[in-house]
C-alpha cells in the first residue's frame, strides 16, 4: 500500500518539479549567451580603445556594454526568481515527505491494527523508497544547468557540421596538387555564401618565379579569390590547381601577430626554434624596423602596439622567413609610402628570385616590379579575371 503511495508521490513531485523549473534550461542558456556577449564586447572595446578615444565615442560604447550588462542582470534575476520557486516546491516537498506515511498509516495505527513500532519501521521504509524514487526532483537544478550547456555546445557541434557540409557538398571550389610548377584555375565561379556570383576566371596560369600584378575595383572579389586559392572560400566551383608540395604564404593587409615574444610573433606559425635568432632580427632590420630588431624577445601584443605599416613590414620579414615558392599579397603594403613600398618589393624579388609573387595593389607604381597584370573587369552582374597591358592603369 505504502509503495503505491510512494510511487504516487513521487510522481507527482517530479511532475510539478518539472512544470516549475523547466523554464530554467531557457534561462540558462540565455545567461550562458548574455554574459559570453558581454565579454566578447568588453574585448572588443579594448582591442579598438584607441580608435574609440579618438572619435570621442566612450559615451556610445558605455551605452552599449551597460544595456549588455543590463540584459545579464535581468536575465540572472529571472534565473533567482525560478529558482525561489523551484526550491519552495522542493523543499516543501522534502518537508512533506517526512509527514507523509504517518497521516498515510495513522488511521490503521488508531485501529490498532499497526503497533507504534511497527509504525516507525513503515515510515521509515517509506522514507527510503520515496528518496529513490525522488532523485529527479532532488537534482533538477543541476539537470537544468547541464541541459542548457549540452543544448550550446549541440548548437556549436551543429555549426562545424553545416560548414563542413557547405565546404564539401558539390558544387564547390576544388583545389588539386598538380605535377607542372604553376598555379592553374580552371572554369573557376567564385561564389558568395549566399549563391551569387562574384567572379570568375578561366585558363588562367601563374608560372613559378613570375610577378603578377592583380588590380580592379574595390569589392570586385580579388580578395575573395585569394581565400579560395588559400582553400578556405570553398563557395563556388571550378578547379585550383597548386604545385605538388608547394609552399603557399597569402599576407592579408592587417597581419596577425599572436601574443608572444617578437622572435615568435614573426616567425609564426612555425616555432622560433625553426630559425636562427641573428637571421630574424636580421630581417626585422632589412625590412626597415631596426629599432626592433634589438627587441626580438620582447613579449607584447604587436598587433596593438605596432602601426599598421609596421605591422606590414613585420608581415614581409615574415615572408623572408619562410620562404614561400608562391606569395600572394593583398595589399600587404598599402599602408606605407611609395618609397618604402618600392624598397620592400626590391627585397622580396632580391631575398626571394625563384618565388611567384602576386600583389593586390592600386598604386600604379606596382606595376614596376610585376611582369603580367590580370584584371578584374565586370561582366553582367559579376567580375572575371583578364590578362590585361600592364602599363600603369589611368
Amino acid at each position: 500500500y505504502l509503495l503505491w503511495a510512494a510511487l504516487v508521490y513521487a510522481v507527482a513531485g517530479t511532475i510539478f518539479t518539472h512544470l516549475i523549473g523547466r523554464p530554467l534550461i531557457a534561462l540558462n542558456f540565455q545567461q550562458q549567451r548574455y554574459e559570453a556577449d558581454f565579454r566578447f564586447n568588453l574585448v572588443r572595446v579594448r582591442e579598438n580603445s584607441e580608435q574609440i578615444a579618438l572619435l570621442n565615442g566612450e559615451r556610445a560604447e558605455s551605452a552599449g556594454l551597460l544595456q549588455r550588462f543590463s540584459n545579464v542582470v535581468a536575465n540572472w534575476m529571472a534565473i533567482m526568481s525560478r529558482q525561489k520557486k523551484l526550491t519552495f516546491l522542493t523543499a516543501g516537498y522534502r518537508q512533506a515527505a517526512v509527514v507523509f506515511p504517518y497521516i498515510m498509516v495513522s488511521p490503521a495505527y488508531f485501529a490498532g491494527a499497526v503497533q507504534l513500532g511497527g509504525l516507525m519501521q513503515t515510515a521509515n521504509a517509506f522514507g527510503q523508497v520515496q528518496d529513490a524514487l525522488s532523485v529527479f526532483v532532488n537534482i533538477y537544478r543541476s539537470l537544468a544547468e547541464w541541459r542548457a550547456v549540452i543544448e550550446r555546445l549541440a548548437g556549436f557541434d551543429h555549426s562545424i557540421i553545416a560548414a563542413r557540409e557547405a565546404a564539401t557538398t558539390p558544387p564547390v571550389i576544388t583545389l588539386a596538387p598538380g605535377d607542372a610548377p604553376a598555379v592553374s584555375i580552371s572554369d573557376l565561379v567564385v561564389r558568395l555564401p549566399q549563391g551569387t556570383p562574384l567572379v570568375s576566371a578561366s585558363k588562367v596560369s601563374i608560372k613559378l618565379g613570375e610577378q603578377v600584378l592583380v588590380s580592379g575595383p574595390t569589392g570586385s572579389g580579388k580578395s575573395t579569390l585569394f581565400r579560395a586559392l588559400a582553400g578556405v572560400w570553398p563557395f563556388g566551383s571550378g578547379t585550383i590547381t597548386v604545385p605538388k608540395n608547394a609552399r603557399v604564404m597569402i599576407l592579408p593587409q592587417r597581419p596577425y601577430f599572436p601574443i608572444a615574444p617578437l622572435a615568435a610573433a614573426v616567425a609564426y606559425p612555425a616555432g622560433r626554434e625553426s630559425y636562427d635568432e641573428g637571421k630574424i632580427a636580421g630581417l626585422i632590420s632589412a625590412v626597415g624596423l631596426p629599432a626592433l630588431a634589438d627587441r626580438i624577445e620582447e613579449e607584447a601584443h604587436w598587433n596593438r602596439m605596432l602601426s599598421l605599416g609596421e605591422q606590414q613590414r613585420l608581415g614581409i620579414a615574415r615572408a623572408l622567413l619562410s620562404e614561400p615558392d608562391f606569395l600572394f599579397l593583398d595589399e600587404a603594403t598599402a599602408s606605407l609610402d611609395e618609397p618604402a613600398e618600392a624598397a620592400l618589393y626590391q627585397l622580396l624579388q632580391r631575398e626571394l628570385p625563384r618565388a611567384t609573387i602576386v600583389s593586390i595593389g592600386h598604386r600604379s607604381t606596382l606595376a614596376a616590379f610585376h611582369q603580367r597584370r590580370l584584371a578584374f573587369t565586370r561582366e553582367g552582374n559579376h567580375f572575371v579575371v583578364r590578362e590585361t597591358n600592364l602599363a600603369p592603369a589611368k
